[in-house]
């Protein structure tokens, strides 16, 4: 037991220096002042994997990002899903306002060229279309959480369908990834869904409570957005993650779904 709060206390060590440096740093790579410095978001990458490595946060990345202009979606789990998207790949992130309030985490993401938009009616989030477009224009993948909150990782809430629509404008691919956290054993753990009421710092001691951590991103087929409705896309994205996520859930087993069918999706469209 002593030894294992010596670890528990040195993970926590290397984490908050790590973390510090977060803090200091990425809000000036990412100023208008420092537009001219070379691999910025290499930087800023660099902390975030060393964060997360500090966690003894173990990453299994999967599959491989289409190469067109895209709009990525997936389910969302904890703040440590945008450090560890952000620390393995170029893509900007589009939040709820209320994430940019965040303790330590909200700063961040404000500072990182995330896009933050109010979800609180429809109206608010169409409005915020012509700007997502703007930004998909730029070539950089943007990445969106349609639940709009946090899960424990274990199934999806209904995705939000509204945000898909600048990707049917834009004629860009969907990009629907699945996230999952793993522990020691290889079962799902809801030790890193930060829900709720949760603080920060009770979600990093839970989180540095186990003795080990596995991340798996699976980056699954793209779709090309202009073929469907936009509630189409919404039901497509979260079956293709739904079912990704049992397939790890069932530890190896297999599991097969038959895919949504054109009846389906036209009733979706109704």
């Amino acid at each position: 037991m002593h030894k294992e709060k010596l670890i528990a206390t040195w993970r926590l060590i290397c984490a908050i220096q790590y973390l510090i440096l977060i803090i200091i740093i990425v809000p000036i790579i990412f100023s208008s002042v420092a537009n001219k410095i070379p691999k910025r978001r290499e930087l800023a990458s660099l902390l975030y994997r060393r964060f997360y490595a500090a966690l003894n946060v173990k990453l299994i990345i999967k599959g491989t990002p289409t190469s067109q202009p895209s709009l990525w979606v997936g389910n969302h789990i904890s703040w440590l899903d945008i450090l560890l998207l952000g620390g393995n790949n170029t893509v900007d992130f589009i939040a709820k306002t209320e994430v940019g309030d965040w303790p330590v985490i909200g700063s961040i993401v404000k500072k990182a060229g995330t896009v933050l938009i109010s979800r609180e009616n429809k109206f608010q989030a169409y409005r915020a279309l012509p700007q997502l477009q703007e930004r998909i224009r730029s070539g950089t993948p943007l990445m969106v959480f349609p639940e709009g909150t946090t899960t424990d990782g274990r199934a999806t809430l209904p995705f939000k369908p509204m945000f898909y629509q600048a990707a049917i404008r834009e004629k860009i691919m969907i990009q629907p990834i699945s996230l999952q956290y793993f522990n020691a054993n290889g079962d799902v753990t809801d030790s890193v869904a930060f829900i709720g009421d949760d603080e920060f710092s009770t979600s990093l001691k839970r989180i540095l409570k186990q003795p080990k951590i596995i991340a798996e991103i699976h980056f699954l087929p793209a779709v090309p957005a202009h073929h469907y409705h936009r509630k189409q896309l919404a039901e497509l994205s979260r079956h293709a993650i739904n079912v990704k996520m049992r397939q790890q859930e069932g530890a190896g087993q297999t599991i097969e779904e038959a895919p949504i069918s054109t009846v389906q999706l036209s009733k979706i469209y109704q």
